[in-house]
């Protein structure tokens, strides 16, 4: 199944979707915040299938509930609802500039008034990254006049590459040869091997070792570097412990836990290389249960098994397949994934190698994409800016595929294991 499309005509170099609203930076400096729910429902009055487009576009995780995958179960019903998602895959649905300003909930100078690095929007927070520094500024407060708070919260004056939140309360912070960070809103739950608290804030140093990109796979951390060997910062939860070694219970009688850290482990071991292997450096990036590398003709896709019981022999990581790429596309140079695939950025194509094994490939130069794995209704979309437009896709093929069986794609879990008490000690 191929992946519906929304064209948004424009000059934009970043994006990002929050809470029922999308935000769109401009080449100009601006910062434009439009009502994404009116935008969808502005094609559904155009007579466009409105049960596709809400789960489409607004509602993406709610065909993986449980009820309605029982109800897919039913040969019928899932034939209706693939062909009623076929049926909208190629319609034109397409905004220019002047029709998505019917859309506008407001419009100010970007934060800093410099265009970010790189962005995250977080808890009600918009998290990014400049020369000058790492930054957050509240959204969606209603005692403010503008989309954006124009009151900034500096965290920390750090010049940083990348950075990526966790469903935790976490931010994992690429900064070059200084290392990998992480700004940790438990308020200091993090033990990690280099230990190193930032002055007064909640950032701590989790490798000294070179830090281009990282993401999070469950607690741990996968770090990506263009120059040395990559890793993973294994994390895990433990008990809280008093100095008489008893273990630490809520007024409720169940143990507190806290994140600790274990161990990193090189990619080397990870994907069971040589060192021979590694004479021409190729990228690899992890996020969830998967964790990729690219190589001279594709990628390679191993397993993360989070709950791997090393004791018993159990092995953390498993390799699944190998996936070629087509010659012209050129060599890989950043990757992504999410649950309905694995996102390739090449050379020459943005290439989506989906769930259900068949492939989508973009073949324009791009200026920047995003995909939203950890949101709750946005799970499913792609957003790709080229030079002239914003493109948003929504992939909705991963509603039809065996989870727990696939090899391409984040694991769907409607009900993730999380720790109920964690301490911030």
């Amino acid at each position: 199944m191929q992946p519906i499309k929304i064209i948004i005509r424009g000059n934009y170099f970043d994006c990002q979707i929050y809470r029922g609203r999308l935000y769109l930076w401009t080449f100009n400096g601006d910062l434009k915040v439009y009502d994404w729910e009116q935008l969808i429902y502005s094609f559904i009055e155009k007579g466009i299938d409105s049960t596709i487009l809400k789960y489409g576009f607004l509602f993406g995780s709610r065909l993986y509930h449980s009820l309605v995958r029982d109800l897919l179960k039913d040969q019928d019903l899932t034939t209706v609802l693939y062909n009623k998602f076929n049926n909208v895959v190629g319609l034109l649905l397409e905004l220019s500039e002047d029709e998505i300003e019917a859309f506008l909930i407001g419009e100010q100078d970007v934060p800093n008034k410099t265009l970010p690095s790189d962005t995250e929007i977080y808890n009600n927070k918009l998290y990014y990254i400049t020369q000058k520094g790492f930054f957050a500024n509240e959204v969606h407060n209603s005692k403010t006049k503008n989309p954006v708070s124009t009151k900034q919260n500096k965290l920390w004056d750090a010049s940083l590459f990348s950075i990526r939140a966790n469903k935790y309360p976490q931010i994992a912070l690429s900064g070059g040869s200084e290392g990998l960070f992480e700004y940790n809103m438990l308020n200091g739950a993090l033990p990690a091997y280099e230990s190193k608290k930032i002055e007064k804030i909640p950032i701590f140093q989790v490798s000294k070792n070179h830090s281009s990109f990282a993401n999070y796979s469950y607690l741990s951390i996968y770090n990506t570097s263009l120059v040395e060997s990559s890793y993973m910062s294994t994390f895990g939860w433990v008990n809280l412990q008093n100095k008489e070694g008893d273990i630490i219970q809520d007024e409720r009688g169940k143990p507190i836990y806290k994140r600790e850290f274990i161990q990193n482990i090189s990619e080397l071991e990870i994907f069971n290389s040589k060192g021979r292997d590694f004479n021409k450096k190729y990228i690899s990036w992890g996020i969830g249960d998967k964790i990729y590398k690219a190589t001279e003709d594709g990628f390679k896709v191993v397993k993360f098994n989070n709950y791997a019981n090393i004791e018993k022999g159990e092995s953390e990581f498993k390799t699944l397949k190998s996936v070629k790429l087509a010659p012209w596309k050129g060599d890989v140079v950043y990757g992504g994934t999410t649950y309905f695939g694995n996102i390739i950025e090449c050379e020459n194509a943005l290439v989506v190698i989906q769930s259900d094994n068949e492939s989508f490939t973009i073949p324009n130069e791009i200026t920047r994409w995003r995909t939203y794995p950890r949101s709750i209704n946005y799970g499913n979309h792609l957003h790709v800016i080229l030079d002239d437009r914003l493109e948003i896709y929504s992939f909705n093929h991963d509603y039809f595929v065996s989870q727990n069986t696939k090899n391409i794609g984040i694991e769907f879990e409607p009900k993730d294991s999380q720790i109920e008490n964690i301490t911030t000690d």
